[in-house]
This record gives C-alpha cells, structure tokens and sequence, in this order.
C-alpha cells in the first residue's frame, strides 16, 4: 500500500540498565555456548522498577518532545503489547500520562509485529481523519525471567523496552513511502497454551528454525510488494531495521528476499545488546537510527518485521530532512 503524506515526526526510546551477567552463557556448564550465544545475543535490557506500560509512557514523552507535539494534538493512541501482566488495559492508562481530551486510545496485540502493525494502523487513522494532526505509536514489552527465562533454550534473549514514535502530516522528517503485510494463520497452533503449561506454546518448545520456510515465504513476499509499488530497487535502501530475533535466524530469513543482506547489515547490530524487546524491536531502533546523526535526507530505510501468530509488516520510509542527532534513550544503558 502506497501512503500519501504521512511522516513520522519523532521517536523515543525507555532502555532498562542492560546487563551481561543477566544472561548466563559465559561458562556453560556443558561446555558449549548455549543456543542463544550461538545466536549472537550478548546482553539484555532488564528493567526491575518499570512496568511495560511505563516504559511504554515514557518513550512516548521521548517522542512526542522530539516531534513538537503535545497531547492535546494526538488523536489516536495505539499501544503494541504483549501478556502484560501488569496493565490488563494499558491504552487508558497511557493516553491518561500522555494523550489528550481528544485522543482515543487502543491495544493492539501482534506480538513481535506490534510495533510495525501499530505504524499502520496510526497512519491509517490519520489517512481517514484529514482532522487529525497527528497518532501517537507505543509500545512495551517486560519479559520476567520466572515466566521467559527457558526463552534461552530456544535461541533466543527476552528483553525489556519502551519505544515510540508520532506520526503527522507532512510536518516530519521520514516519510512513510510504503507497506505490505502478510499472515500465515495455518502456524497460529504453535501458540496454542500446552496442556498443563499454562501461557506456554508450541513454538517456545520447538523455535522458529523449523517454520524458516514460511518466514521466508512470507517475508519475501512483503519486501517484494513494498519494493515494486514503490519502484525502488534493493540497492536503492540505505538502512534496514529488523526485528532482533537473533542472527542465525535473521540471516535464514533475510537470505529469502531479494535484499543479498545478512543480519549484521541491518539494526540487528543494535538489538542484540538489548534482547528481543517483542513489539518494542523496530521502534527501538529507528529510534536510534533518527537520532545518531547518520541518516540524511534521500536515504531510505527498510523495516522488516514479524511476529508469532504469524504476522508480518514490511515499511519503507524515505528521510526528507536530515534528523537532529540526540540522545536516544531515557537513562543509561550501561549502568
């Protein structure tokens, strides 16, 4: 789908203290480096005085700081979640902190594909409302150990974040150029509770390395899609922002499109030190890739995402001006 108009016009970041030690792969006792050290994680987020739902809010005072646009201009709200155990409504909560007397705000539940499916619906509002001035896109994710720590076992490091973006008319500085998103329903039994494992999957037993034909099936397919309505070539993308889902599986899916990228190529350079922050993953790192100061103005910028389920969100965005480099998230990351 071709958008017209639509910008993103700032961004936040809520990073927890990443820690090392939070993950236990130094010293293996079996002697091998675990499943997720082979999957080139080195680190994760781990916040211990933060709901997701506050990380989320305050990313999203990050982003609406960073755009100029106050609460009272946001007309819609859309937070990405995922088992929040802590807000069972975390859209109210957060319009209260962040929105105006105007704003409604929803929940939007794609897993992983979250933050990427929220950019869509957002400009969707702002495409349908011409009134609107501008959609608010949060998103939270906080993984505790006791409920995702055996998340290791399958290749993967669970990270926590806040992360958000505003979307405007025309007033921004990326432009949305383009989207495609895609579905594979027959995969939805793999995350089905298991009999006598309450809140536990299929997939968290199994990992996504037996389904990597579906994801590249899938993935293909939006790269492609975003790619022809747009007439832009692979060589013609910049930057690629893609979920931090790990390298061995990146590279797998990545190597199915039409990109000749590995996962080093993309954001996944950023998000492994962080973990895979569920649907906080792409706006994490736009995010960062906004504010480091390294985009310019006529760069494009590829986001590539999916999540369980099996949904996927593809995004192309073009920068018309050069974003201002500033600090991107809201405290240390390496205390």
């Amino acid at each position: 789908m071709l958008w017209q108009d639509i910008t993103i016009a700032g961004t936040g970041a809520w990073i927890p203290p990443i820690r090392p030690e939070h993950v236990p792969w130094e010293k293996p006792v079996s002697g091998q480096p675990s499943m997720a050290a082979l999957n080139g994680f080195t680190s994760a987020a781990v916040s211990t005085d933060h709901t997701a739902a506050q990380m989320a809010a305050r990313a999203g005072l990050k982003a609406l700081r960073h755009a100029d646009v106050t609460g009272a201009d946001v007309g819609l709200l859309v937070h990405a979640n995922f088992q929040d155990e802590d807000h069972y409504t975390p859209a109210p909560y957060l319009v209260r902190v962040l929105g105006g007397p105007d704003t409604t705000g929803i929940e939007l539940g794609a897993a992983s594909d979250g933050g990427a499916a929220a950019l869509v619906t957002a400009a969707g509002h702002l495409t349908a409302r011409p009134e609107a001035k501008a959609a608010l896109v949060t998103a939270g994710a906080r993984f505790p150990d006791k409920r995702w720590g055996h998340v290791r076992e399958t290749g993967y490091v669970a990270g926590d974040a806040g992360a958000a973006a505003v979307l405007t008319r025309g007033t921004g500085f990326a432009r949305l150029v383009a989207t495609a998103q895609a579905m594979e329903p027959q995969l939805e039994v793999l995350t089905r509770a298991r009999e006598g494992r309450a809140g536990v999957g299929l997939i968290e037993e199994t990992g996504l390395m037996p389904h990597i034909d579906a994801l590249q099936r899938s993935t293909r397919r939006c790269v492609e899609t975003v790619l022809d309505e747009s007439g832009v070539k692979p060589a013609d993308i910049s930057h690629v922002v893609a979920i931090a889902i790990g390298s061995v599986v990146l590279d797998l899916v990545l190597s199915g499109s039409s990109l000749s990228l590995r996962s080093d190529d993309t954001s996944w350079t950023f998000g492994r030190h962080l973990g895979h922050a569920g649907p906080s993953d792409v706006l994490l790192a736009l995010d960062q890739a906004f504010r480091s100061g390294t985009l310019r103005a006529g760069e494009r910028v590829l986001v590539v995402s999916f999540g369980l389920g099996f949904r996927w969100t593809t995004a192309l965005l073009e920068i018309t001006r050069d974003p201002v480099a500033a600090p991107s998230a809201g405290r240390s990351t390496t205390e």
